[in-house]
């Protein structure tokens, strides 16, 4: 899919919030968005952009987030499902989203920093698991179009990379990221063909060119990846893996 219709995405409003995207639901309903923002704004503050003794690895949850900030890379939006969430709609919020990220006046040139998150202050506890499946029917095809999208709520049991046990993607309020794809991003690519391919294509040349400046582990899967899926690329890549 190239994306979604702008009569689908047109029930959305963009409505200016200090510096911030909110983007509302023309259908509005009672719910306190100040204080969704301001969780999301501390959750960033006090858990993503700082280290985790479960993360398996030094370094912040998110390493990007805060020069990401920095530089006012990171835009949040706010859509309101309404009192029934289906999976339709929640698809559709986030291929809007996806639309919108590819459409967005960035404010820096880096495309690694720049982050979309739609904060969803709405979605009901009962409605978290078609969150969860929304994410999953949808990663393909953001995966095609060379981004990745990660959901966050209360009760996501996403894994750490390096930590099974650690449920790294829980937040206080439900919400998608939405980024570029990286080079570190074999570590959520490597285990499918199509979405290894698409990485392939954007990074294969890296790995051949610029090998010492990838971290080993991530190499090791780029390798472990191009061997499972087959070659998907040139002579040199399979060269590379013996």
């Amino acid at each position: 899919m190239q994306g979604t219709s702008a009569n689908a995405c047109a029930h959305f409003l963009m409505v200016p919030s200090e510096g911030k995207s909110t983007i509302m639901s023309i259908d509005v309903l009672a719910v306190d968005v100040g204080k969704a923002l301001d969780s999301v704004d501390e959750w960033l503050n006090s858990y993503i952009t700082q280290p985790h003794e479960q993360l398996g690895r030094p370094g912040a949850v998110c390493p990007f987030v805060a020069p990401a900030r920095r530089v006012h890379a990171v835009e949040t939006a706010v859509r309101l499902v309404g009192p029934v969430a289906s999976l339709s709609l929640i698809k559709e919020v986030i291929r809007c989203g996806l639309d919108e990220f590819e459409q967005f006046d960035w404010r820096t040139s880096n495309p690694t920093l720049r982050s979309l998150l739609i904060v969803l202050p709405d979605l009901p506890p009962d409605a978290f698991v078609l969150l969860d499946e929304a994410h999953a029917q949808v990663k393909t095809e953001s995966v095609e179009r060379g981004l990745m999208i990660g959901q966050f709520h209360p009760d996501c049991d996403e894994p750490a990379a390096r930590n099974p046990a650690f449920k790294v993607s829980r937040s206080p309020v439900p919400l998608v990221a939405v980024r570029a794809m990286a080079v570190h991003d074999i570590l959520f690519l490597g285990e499918r063909a199509d979405w290894f391919a698409e990485y392939h294509r954007r990074f294969g040349e890296r790995y051949r060119s610029r090998p010492h400046g990838i971290a080993p582990l991530l190499t090791t899967l780029y390798h472990k990846a191009l061997t499972l899926h087959g070659p998907g690329g040139t002579p040199d890549d399979r060269r590379a893996t013996g």
